[in-house]
């Protein structure tokens, strides 16, 4: 049995028996593991802050042939402050879920675990809105999952777009001009301005400012309903914590 120490952000809890707990933590490295922690629910267990949902704890853990139980742990950043808003915690269960589908338990991805952290101290100081955060997320997560969507040149002629004339295609991930878009059908849609400038930034922005951009109006709508559809499209699943998020808010 091996011992190790990781940071790590608790995306998933599920209580057992009378004080047991499993958790689903994304590592500082980005790769999804799961713990068994044991008497984590028991009056003044170290667990009981630290292995707990939104939470960003640095952890002990023995491992033994892929298997990971709970050791100790300190508490580094407890982002609670999400559970104070329900549209902030619906969000922050929405990404803790989309993580999970993205994340591997053995591939690392280090870029995923520092986007999602973004997003939760955004949301749990009240710096951004869930409107912005939510298709920043989605879009950079899917970039950096392989699903890079292609916004310049034009997919199908290969002529450079003009930023007022360019249409997306959520099935193709591929933006066109115009006349091919016209030529190809229904599938592509035309991207407003502020719209494209988003998606741009989002996808090529150094991760501490993949957040850090204003857009609202039909802009704004727009950009969150390509992003979403581009997500389910390319996940092909259907979240029931996406579902409880469009309950509370509308664009």
């Amino acid at each position: 049995m091996q011992q190790i120490k990781l940071k790590c952000l608790v995306i998933r809890e599920v209580d057992f028996s009378e004080h047991d707990r499993y958790i689903t933590v994304l590592t500082e490295y980005g790769r999804r593991i799961e713990v068994l922690c044991r008497n984590a629910r028991r009056k003044g267990s170290r667990a009981a802050n630290a292995a707990r949902l939104f939470c960003w704890s640095e952890f002990s853990l023995y491992e033994r042939h892929g298997k990971f139980s709970f050791n100790d742990a300190e508490l580094i950043c407890p982002f609670w402050g999400v559970t104070q808003e329900i549209e902030s915690y619906a969000l922050a269960c929405y990404m803790s879920e989309l993580a999970a589908v993205l994340s591997s338990a053995e591939e690392d991805s280090p870029a995923l675990t520092r986007l999602f952290l973004g997003a939760l101290r955004l949301l749990s100081e009240h710096k951004r809105s869930p409107t912005i955060i939510k298709p920043s997320f989605e879009l950079r997560l899917m970039a950096e999952s392989g699903f890079l969507p292609q916004l310049d040149p034009c997919a199908v002629c290969g002529a450079s777009l003009e930023p007022d004339a360019v249409w997306f295609s959520v099935r193709e991930g591929t933006a066109a001009c115009t006349d091919c878009a016209r030529r190809l059908g229904a599938d592509y849609r035309q991207l407003p301005k502020g719209t494209l400038a988003a998606m741009q930034h989002i996808v090529s922005a150094d991760l501490k400012k993949v957040y850090s951009f204003s857009l609202g109006g039909d802009s704004l709508r727009i950009l969150n309903e390509i992003c979403e559809d581009f997500t389910i499209y390319y996940t092909d699943k259907l979240f029931d914590s996406l579902r409880f998020y469009h309950s509370l808010v509308q664009l």
